[in-house]
């Protein structure tokens, strides 16, 4: 999940998913001008698992990071700095959601937040869908507040073939697959026949 997190990141910033689609589709050969991602600041939202390895790998691109988790809990870095929902959304370029659904994560993002987000932020999500209030979303990126997200998780499932997210040309979307590698379906498999042995008091 964080490398699908991470592949996210840099598809928003360099219109990877875009480009590719308009060679295939339309016979374009187009050129976007995308963003570097050393220096730019994501806003985490969870650091359990798959937030700390997702940080781990934007730390590796020299990005900044400010961390929204209650159980968060180091000593301040120049790149590794804990926040309390929403303070300092407005330094964030890239907005990162891997936390779990629960009444405080949902509808994180919302309408009472736009206005608190930097202008031509790009979004992610790899938690859970309704952590984003997909109508706030949609107004977010209709008025330009959001350049773009990568969503491999919605409100509603499958994306419906009417949705309003479908007309933004940059967004990229995923089918509820983060986890989905043969090396992880192994390892859960494996991790999970390890504590049914030790549940029954068998030997593996």
């Amino acid at each position: 999940m964080a490398d699908l997190a991470m592949n996210y990141v840099g598809g928003l910033a360099r219109h990877s998913f875009y480009i590719d689609r308009q060679i295939r589709n339309a016979g374009e050969w187009p050129k976007p001008a995308g963003i570097s991602l050393a220096g730019k600041t994501v806003a985490l939202v969870g650091y359990g698992d798959i937030g700390r390895s997702t940080a781990t790998r934007l730390l590796a691109a020299e990005m900044i990071l400010n961390v929204y988790d209650p159980a968060f809990s180091s000593e301040p870095t120049d790149t590794l700095r804990s926040k309390t929902w929403p303070e300092g959304l407005e330094e964030a370029d890239f907005l990162v959601f891997t936390c779990p659904l629960v009444p405080a994560t949902h509808h994180m993002f919302n309408d009472d937040i736009l206005p608190l987000l930097k202008p031509g932020v790009r979004v992610v999500n790899v938690g859970r869908g309704p952590v984003i209030k997909e109508s706030a979303l949609i107004d977010a990126l209709e008025r330009g507040i959001v350049h773009s997200a990568a969503l491999d998780v919605f409100e509603v499932e499958p994306l419906p073939v009417d949705s309003p997210l479908r007309a933004y040309p940059f967004n990229i979307f995923g089918s509820h697959n983060a986890s989905n590698t043969r090396d992880a379906v192994r390892r859960v498999s494996l991790l999970a026949i390890e504590r049914m042995f030790a549940f029954l008091g068998l030997e593996g």
